[in-house]
């Protein structure tokens, strides 16, 4: 991945790592005849007859489907028209079919439809990457006028290339945009009615042959992606793979991939004689593997929408009061109702939330629409029907207990296990959230029935944990003497290869969809008005912080998104613009507690009475100070001697706090501070030395809880380094939490010009050269934000073992508008650095278990020192007015 200069991506690239990295360990196998019955029920008698009449008129005859080619490794193209017409043949024939049976069976709206040729545009900017061919809720009597109009918006529609950053959100949509996209709702129509995905391949192995069915389980799973980035109302999809004669079928939800371990020989039967059809009604007890293939598309082409995937509780609301199920609605409906709908962050639901109804105004976050296993967030702006009151819908797919297929009873539960499910909701309830105004606040919640991912949906389906990777043996394809592969052996070495490449994923994480509604409108961190805003919002996200603490919790998720700018009041457009410009004062909010965890044996009032009762070793006390004295390096008061005496932690028991490590901890705070032989001539106090008083209680340091890896938390960009090692060791505690803000802040001084969040002229992409300082800003933004995992992890890791390359090197290429905030941010870095220091030699200090603490104290002297309200001099003035018009506009044009 090259760095522009835009923070854009290469998104076919990243798309592909995306998948892969849900493959990688998410990917389960199950036995082909139980993956058949959970998803494709057997319906012999329909199918059988089926079968009949595709056998009567040719469709397959000896042995064979007649209109594929009969070898493989042939061009694709020969394969995509001849197979669409077999799957409509199919659709045709079981509805008949079923219809004869059954008086009751409502006919499919459904047509499968050849696409290869024609790349179904993302209306949000996804990869270039296509199915080849799909099954479409369309009816046959429009399809030719629906293509057609699918054709010329795909010509017409060129997709913008977008700035984003990390955070997934569009930068806005210059007028250029705006007219390019007049044909977007054609393409919106079209991935609205998507229902099933085919991807097409003509070989089934060759010398390669592993990489090649690699790459196209990861180009099937990109559509299936795709997906759920387009399709907000899409709860599990199915994607077909065809090797030549050989079928493939997936089924994915927000817990991963699922697929048999035997694939369908689409041509393969018992009796391969002329006699064929009469045998086979002779052996109907015998279920063959064409009629298999039936039974799949058979299925696929009428199955409901619900068994589809589709959720029943949101409907996509229309001013004529029409509303409608996004795979129901008419072309001319979406023409009619949905323009300006371009990236979906328009589009209008009407969703159900313990039976009260909510229509969304727009999108504030669908960058996690697309996950294929995790919780797929997505955030709306909504108003409730009844009331009026303007809320925030969030949805996200809460996990279980993970599933490994053991669990002995004296096995330690895991931090992640000691719930029936990880819900938001609870954690907002536990903290009771409505007693601080620096959180978010809860106004409803469900868990919706009968979607759990693993009980509702997959039907307790799972694949063998015992299985071993040595319990197959991928041979090389047998070949005849001409060199070819014998057709017997293909089959099976893929077969072979798809189980030992799935054998061993992580433990299944089962999820459930719940929806929060919250009372938390706000702008993202990056919109404040000026410098003096941007830190009293993040004094007010510490504070909100420090509140949850004392409840047990900790975030595990900061991040720009995550810390809102809150309008105080909502006033009315007849308000003075006294009034109004009051009513532009703001709060911050610490939101999202979705990967918040709680200790649920710590008790606050508790440790207060600790704090309080703690009496120190008074030998302990005269020794210490005995040895800083004799050192000579400074004095310290006698407040400092116990707090550096009581609060530390030893990490392991047998290597006790003495007062030399606690001399040698006071020398390294002075030096970290500049203080050493500085101050000779007074006492340093605890404010000198920037620590917190000695009966200051512990926050909870879940001590005695095991993390699962599975469920690491926090948005990548902004992990702490300490958490992307991945060491099973490491516990997330508030620490880990405050290493998020440092980057989070330092992010905003590297990419941001000013007041209300554009980004910097030098991130914006020019022709021609830039110069090596630009070059090198691109590089940081680069190494420390926009890498793979890997990456960013190396580089934050070396940055912990020379901490003075922070100054040097990275605070150099801050934008000059918050060279303000460079004191702050080398005080926060002091403390981090520190902390971990001192926790890689074993104890945790007052840096790694205060650091919450200790970086409000360090916020708010920053605060005092600096009292300006916004800045006098252009071109800030200008962008703070430009932004309060912004939160105006916005204010008043929200019902």
């Amino acid at each position: 991945m090259s760095v522009n200069g835009t923070l854009s991506r290469n998104l076919t690239e990243h798309v592909t790592a995306a998948v892969r990295n849900d493959l990688q360990e998410n990917t389960y196998l199950v036995k082909r005849k139980d993956f058949l019955q959970t998803f494709f029920p057997p319906d012999d008698d329909a199918v059988r007859k089926t079968y009949g009449a595709l056998l009567a008129d040719k469709t397959y005859a000896n042995g064979r489907w007649t209109q594929l080619p009969e070898a493989p490794g042939k061009q694709e193209s020969l394969y995509y028209e001849p197979f669409t017409l077999i799957l409509n043949r199919i659709h045709q024939e079981y509805e008949k079919n079923k219809k004869a049976d059954n008086n009751n069976f409502v006919k499919s709206r459904r047509v499968w439809l050849d696409r290869h040729s024609k790349k179904p545009t993302s209306v949000t900017r996804a990869a270039a990457n296509r199915p080849d061919i799909v099954n479409l809720f369309v009816d046959e009597t429009q399809l030719e006028a629906f293509s057609e109009a699918l054709e010329l918006s795909i010509k017409a529609f060129e997709v913008p290339q977008q700035t984003e950053d990390i955070a997934g959100e569009p930068s806005p949509t210059t007028n250029n945009t705006l007219e390019a996209s007049e044909h977007v709702d054609n393409i919106l129509a079209y991935w609205l009615r998507t229902a099933t995905v085919v991807e097409i391949k003509t070989k089934k192995s060759d010398k390669n042959f592993q990489k090649y069915y690699e790459d196209t389980l990861e180009q099937l799973a990109g559509y299936m992606r795709q997906m759920f980035r387009e399709q907000h109302d899409r709860m599990f999809v199915f994607g077909l793979i065809l090797f030549h004669d050989s079928l493939s079928v997936w089924y994915c939800d927000r817990s991963g991939l699922l697929g048999m371990e035997d694939f369908i020989d689409i041509n393969k039967v018992l009796f391969g004689s002329s006699l064929w059809p009469f045998i086979h009604y002779l052996t109907t007890a015998m279920v063959q593997e064409p009629e298999l293939f039936i039974r799949v598309i058979a299925r696929l082409s009428t199955m409901n929408p619900r068994d589809l995937g589709w959720d029943p509780t949101m409907k996509v609301y229309s001013n004529d009061g029409q509303h409608a199920y996004s795979h129901s609605l008419e072309f001319d409906d979406v023409l009619k109702n949905f323009a300006r709908s371009t990236y979906l962050y328009r589009t209008r639901w009407e969703i159900n939330v313990k039976e009260e109804e909510y229509v969304t105004i727009r999108a504030l976050s669908l960058s996690h629409a697309e996950v294929m296993c995790g919780r797929g967030q997505l955030v709306w702006l909504a108003v409730n029907k009844k009331t009026r009151k303007v809320v925030v819908i969030k949805q996200s797919w809460s996990p279980f207990p993970s599933i490994d297929g053991s669990n002995p009873e004296n096995k330690e539960v895991t931090e992640e296990q000691d719930s029936v499910i990880r819900s938001e909701a609870s954690i907002y309830q536990h903290a009771q959230a409505e007693q601080n105004t620096k959180i978010g606040h809860l106004v409803a919640h469900e868990e919706l029935d009968n979607t759990r991912t693993l009980r509702d949906f997959r039907k307790g389906i799972q694949h063998d944990f015992q299985q071993t990777p040595n319990q197959f043996t991928t041979s090389n394809p047998k070949r005849s003497h001409d060199g070819n592969i014998k057709e017997e052996s293909l089959h099976i070495s893929a077969v072979q290869w798809f189980k030992k490449k799935f054998s061993n994923p992580l433990p299944l994480t089962e999820r459930q969809l719940s929806r929060l509604v919250l009372d938390d409108y706000g702008y993202p961190l990056k919109r404040f008005r000026s410098l003096h805003e941007l830190m009293q919002i993040a004094d007010h996200c510490l504070e909100g912080y420090q509140f949850l603490l004392q409840k047990g919790i900790v975030h595990r998720d900061i991040s720009p998104g995550n810390c809102l700018i809150c309008p105080e009041t909502k006033p009315t457009p007849a308000e003075s613009i006294k009034k109004r410009t009051k009513s532009l004062e703001t709060t911050g909010r610490l939101i999202d507690l979705d990967h918040a965890k709680i200790d649920k044996g710590y008790d606050f009032e508790k440790a207060v009475v600790e704090a309080r009762n703690r009496v120190s070793d008074k030998d302990g006390i005269e020794n210490l100070n005995a040895m800083i004295r004799m050192s000579g390096s400074m004095v310290v008061n006698a407040d400092v001697l116990k707090s550096v005496h009581v609060l530390p932690i030893p990490i392991m028991e047998q290597y006790p706090w003495t007062a030399l490590k606690a001399a040698l901890y006071v020398e390294t705070i002075g030096q970290s501070l500049g203080l050493i032989k500085a101050t000779t001539q007074r006492e340093l106090t605890l404010e000198d030395l920037r620590l917190p008083h000695w009966q200051t209680p512990y926050p909870p340091r879940f001590q005695h809880r095991v993390s699962e890896l599975s469920e690491r938390t926090g948005t990548m960009p902004y992990m702490s380094h300490s958490l992307l090692n991945r060491s099973p060791d490491v516990t997330h505690t508030s620490v880990h939490d405050m290493e998020s803000l440092f980057w989070v802040l330092l992010y905003l001084c590297l990419t941001r010009s000013g007041p209300g969040g554009d980004l910097r002229t030098e991130l914006v992409e020019q022709p021609g050269k830039v110069d090596e300082t630009t070059q090198d800003l691109h590089r940081i933004i680069h190494c420390f934000y926009d890498s793979p995992r890997e990456i960013i992890r190396d580089n934050k890791n070396a940055l912990f073992l020379t901490p003075t390359d922070l100054e040097k090197y990275i605070l150099y290429h801050i934008h000059p508008y918050f060279h303000k905030l460079k004191p702050l941010l080398l005080e926060w870095w002091r403390i981090l650095s520190l902390g971990f220091q001192q926790y890689n030699n074993g104890v945790e200090t007052i840096e790694y278990v205060h650091t919450a603490a200790i970086f409000r104290l360090a916020t708010l002297k920053w605060l005092e020192d600096h009292p300006d309200e916004v800045e006098s001099e252009e071109p800030y003035t200008r962008m703070t007015k430009r932004e309060d018009g912004r939160r105006e506009k916005d204010i008043f044009s929200t019902p």
